[in-house]
């Protein structure tokens, strides 16, 4: 086995040739020999020996403490062999940090136990260089940026990564204090966090940083990190330094966000359904009460005294606006159907605003943006109307006793955005076409602490107000695909922007039903069955009653002939569906108006050419005017 790999550089041959013969029979390989800079140097680079015997004198103008420079550069140790021992030749020879001096004239015995002493420093040198090299390129390789500091805090080593991270490089910051390199802050803080590794020398222990600390770069911008520390300690337990390891704390910030939006979603649908069950129980008695005070107020109109024309018409009116609270109600809770169409947008607006225009105060002025006017959003044109109205009339109440101006704008945007990021909001709508509405006033604003909550159903700074109107809003936006948000701040007035599926304007279809005649009723809410029975019995239809749906479809099955049927849709024993299936059998093409106290999505509705929808309350002139169409049509 051998002893190493060996270069001679010598210019007297029979040194050189003695050497080489002492060499071999030691064990060692001589990889040649070389006289001169030049030719030691291309040995050399052929070669690659451990080790060189370097005579200090060579042929030629260049000597060997030249060489040895360019042996260090290629991992090559050396031995100097010499006989100049004078002041000035050791000076320039020890600023090469040789691994050892050989003086001639020497015998093997005195060179021999040199040489391996050379070639064991030589080894080791060479694995602790090649170490080196690996843990630089490691720290230089990982994600993470790396600080190192002394016991004295002041900084080693930077990786480029930490570089990138705090806007300076190692040659700016080396030797600089870590406090003033390393700038902490807690998030929205202007005083500086203590030294991180002067806590770490402190403790003696690894400590970690709190979540939302940010690092104040180079350019004075900040940046999130994610940081822990640890100290170095040597071999005996003592604290030589402290390495910061550091990691941007960006992404772990946004997902942090995002997963406390997806939380407050959830919350809200949560909130929302609950209130959605309990408006929809709700809204079905209270509206079957509402469908009978309004039957039983037409009826008496047929029989009363002029006089009796005021408070009719007072208890018709607070019964509509009952009515209208109900479906305020469910569009806040999320529970009213949306029966989606084209919708002409410049239609609504311009209604909306004419509407308002004719009742603003002086002072206030209305700017309506030059939308296209064949612009139309998918959705349910009347809840179209109503979320513009709200927020009209947001905006006007909150210009009251001043002077300002309303504007409303809209125009088609793709989604995601070819330029510029997204909102919150409108980055969870699906990709497409979108009209983008702005509606905005320059009004007092809204503090910090009610913006978060002008959504949330029956909250409101109004002194008489109910807190349903942007609930509203939130819940028929949502329920037509869209997405609405709020910007404002107090003494910079308010803006809110929605986002509205768009489509091509397209005329509406019409039903085509046959004419009624004779008419089953099935309720099985006593009160409004027989004041429907009597409002429509006054007005020249024959009426059959039934309080259930097995009594009904018995009626039918027994022979009575009708022209069409009046279905509660909330009924006991036989549901809906099955009672709508048992008539079917009887009567493929018989028309059915579905009645009910709750709202019924478009999606949920029959789809049966010859079935119809009429929510409670109505009064006696809305299923007139129904049953009046439907004669139309037949004709």
């Amino acid at each position: 086995m051998s002893n190493g790999r060996i270069m001679i550089v010598e210019d007297e041959s029979l040194v050189a040739e003695d050497l080489h013969n002492c060499l071999m029979r030691s064990g060692y390989d001589v990889v040649g020999v070389a006289d001169s800079y030049a030719s030691a140097k291309a040995l050399a680079e052929q070669a690659r020996p451990d080790l060189a015997l370097l005579d200090i004198r060579l042929k030629g103008a260049l000597d060997g403490i030249e060489l040895a420079s360019e042996l260090r550069r290629n991992n090559i140790g050396y031995v100097y062999l010499t006989s100049h021992s004078d002041e000035s030749t050791l000076a320039r020879a020890e600023q090469t940090e040789p691994l050892g001096y050989v003086l001639k004239p020497f015998g093997m015995r005195e060179m021999l136990p040199t040489l391996r002493t050379a070639m064991y420093r030589h080894l080791a040198e060479l694995r602790l260089r090649n170490m080196e090299q690996w843990l630089r390129l490691t720290l230089s390789s990982i994600g993470d940026g790396v600080l190192v500091t002394d016991a004295e805090t002041r900084v080693t080593y930077a990786n480029p990564v930490a570089e990138r991270m705090l806007g300076h490089g190692l040659r700016e910051i080396g030797g600089e204090p870590l406090r003033d390199v390393l700038r902490l802050f807690a998030a929205g803080s202007v005083a500086q966090q203590e030294c991180v590794a002067m806590r770490v020398i402190a403790s003696g222990a690894e400590i970690h940083l709190d979540p939302d600390v940010e690092l104040v770069r180079a350019d004075g911008s900040r940046l999130p990190i994610d940081d822990c520390a640890a100290p170095i300690r040597e071999q005996g337990g003592s604290i030589t330094g402290v390495v910061i390891v550091m990691r941007d704390g960006t992404e772990r910030r946004r997902l942090e966000q995002d997963r406390l939006e997806a939380e407050r979603r959830l919350q809200d649908a949560q909130r929302l359904e609950s209130l959605g069950v309990l408006a929809s129980g709700l809204a079905h008695d209270l509206n079957n009460m509402l469908t009978a005070i309004l039957g039983n107020a037409a009826l008496c109109r047929d029989v009363a005294s002029a006089e009796a024309g005021g408070p009719l018409a007072e208890i018709e009116a607070n019964t509509r606006a009952a009515a209208e609270m109900c479906r305020r109600m469910l569009s806040g809770a999320g529970a009213a159907p949306v029966d989606p169409q084209p919708v002409d947008l410049a239609a609504v607006v311009g209604q909306c605003v004419a509407r308002e225009r004719a009742l603003a105060v002086p002072g206030l002025r209305f700017e309506v943006g030059a939308g296209s006017p064949g612009r139309a959003v998918l959705g349910d044109a009347m809840q179209v109307q109503q979320v513009l109205q709200n927020l009209l009339r947001n905006a006007v109440e909150a210009l009251v006793g001043r002077d300002g101006t309303i504007r409303v704008s809209w125009t088609a945007v793709d989604l995601p955005y070819e330029r510029g990021p997204l909102s919150h909001a409108a980055a969870q709508l699906p990709a497409g076409r979108y009209v983008r509405m702005d509606v905005s006033d320059d009004g007092p604003g809204m503090p910090a602490d009610v913006l978060p909550r002008i959504f949330e159903p029956f909250f409101t700074t109004k002194f008489t107000g109910r807190g349903l109107g942007l609930a509203s809003v939130h819940g028929i936006v949502r329920r037509h695909g869209g997405a609405i948000e709020v910007d404002s701040s107090p003494g910079a007035g308010t803006r809110f922007r929605l986002h509205w599926p768009a489509v091509v304007l397209t005329a509406a279809p019409t039903a085509t039903v046959r004419a009624l005649g004779r008419v089953l009723i099935v309720d099985d809410d006593d009160a409004v069955r027989n004041v429907t029975c009597k409002l429509l019995s006054m007005r020249g239809w024959h009426c059959e009653a039934s309080a259930s749906g097995e009594e009904a479809v018995a009626l039918l099955e027994r022979g009575v002939e009708v022209d069409g049927v009046l279905l509660d849709m909330t009924m006991p024993g036989l549901s809906t569906d099955r009672i709508l299936e048992r008539v079917r059998l009887l009567h493929p093409t018989l028309p059915i108006l579905l009645v009910s106290g709750n709202m019924l999505r478009s999606e949920d509705r029959p789809r049966d050419p010859w079935v119809d929808f009429l929510p409670k309350p109505f009064d006696v002139r809305e299923l007139l005017t129904r049953l009046a169409a439907w004669r139309r049509d037949s004709n």
